[in-house]
């Protein structure tokens, strides 16, 4: 259990930190109504705010915002836990670039949103902020992610499995159904059948590195590519100079179009219009433990770069972080 002697209260933005007005969501003072809704924690918060933006447009430099602020923050020495409030659009993102940079800290952080603005009557905020809370005392480290599902449940998911939510529920998922647990109550009941994440090599060290930076480089991101079928590989503009990783999404099974390299529809081209630029080819998500199919094998005998066993959120928050910080990260 988390020796809970202060908390620091992360606001970021997003749907949690907006409310209604004409008819439209906008940003306002809607943090502090979820403080106030809540009622007393008997624990000294202190708050901070250090982006305030729809999760949808964060940007790298926003991102840097963020983790350095934390940094700033948690170096004191001052907090039992870390509660991030975030929109949920993106929070499976923030929530792996998390995982990467804070899990090296002797205390829980939980990120948590809500579905519904904070000052509507029927809003998840409130309860998804206690469960928050509920979860930090009950654990000892680690980074999370809670919140209240359509099944009126509230689970908690290891940060480190996280992925978008649902289009149709908009409930978080964690990969491979590796649900953390939910939140019973008071009480959090652990998923025994689970196994807990490992621990992430070097985060400390890769925050430090973060922090150290003036400005990200000017390669800040990564090229994300979606799977769907009929994808032409000459829709994009390889030569630019402000990523040199490639993460193309495959599907379910670990496929993608491997025609020959010639074809630009085959991600056999891409590898090769790439290599041009001198910049690298990932995939993911890949199950290591599956025999690999004809399409599956032509993408790793062309030296592709699988990201095994993870989500897609996990192999972009990696490829990112190694972005910033010039070089492919221990994972």
């Amino acid at each position: 259990m988390a020796d809970l002697k202060k908390v620091l209260m992360v606001f970021t933005g997003g749907s949690i930190s907006t409310r209604l007005s004409k008819k439209a969501l906008e940003l306002g003072v809607a943090p502090y109504a979820v403080l106030d809704a809540a009622g007393k924690f008997g624990k000294d918060f202190t708050i901070i705010e250090p982006v305030d933006v729809c999760s949808e447009n964060f940007t790298p430099p926003m991102y840097k915002v963020l983790f350095d602020a934390l940094k700033k923050e948690l170096d004191k020495g001052e907090y039992g836990c870390v509660l991030i409030a975030h929109g949920a659009n993106t929070m499976a993102y923030t929530a792996q670039l998390a995982e990467l940079l804070l899990s090296g800290y002797e205390i829980p952080v939980v990120l948590f949103g809500s579905k519904i603005a904070p000052t509507e009557e029927d809003t998840d905020a409130v309860i998804n902020l206690k469960a928050a809370y509920t979860l930090a005392m009950e654990v000892d480290k680690g980074v999370y992610v809670v919140g209240k599902a359509a099944d009126g449940k509230i689970y908690v998911h290891y940060a480190a499995y996280m992925m978008s939510p649902n289009r149709k529920t908009d409930d978080f998922a964690s990969y491979k159904n590796r649900v953390a647990g939910k939140i019973s109550g008071k009480k959090f009941i652990r998923n025994e059948d689970v196994e807990l994440p490992s621990e992430c090599p070097n985060s400390m060290k890769n925050l430090r590195a973060l922090s150290k930076l003036m400005t990200l480089p000017k390669e800040d991101t990564i090229l994300t590519i979606d799977a769907p079928v009929c994808l032409n590989y000459d829709n994009f503009s390889i030569a630019r100079s402000d990523y040199k990783y490639v993460l193309q999404r495959l599907h379910y099974d670990g496929t993608v179009n491997t025609l020959s390299e010639d074809n630009p529809f085959s991600i056999l081209y891409l590898k090769k219009a790439c290599a041009r630029y001198d910049k690298q080819v990932f995939v993911a998500p890949i199950d290591s433990a599956l025999v690999p199919s004809p399409s599956t094998k032509a993408i790793l005998d062309a030296k592709i770069k699988p990201l095994y066993d993870m989500p897609l959120e996990a192999a972009w928050a990696y490829l990112m972080l190694s972005t910033w910080l010039g070089k492919l990260i221990k994972k």
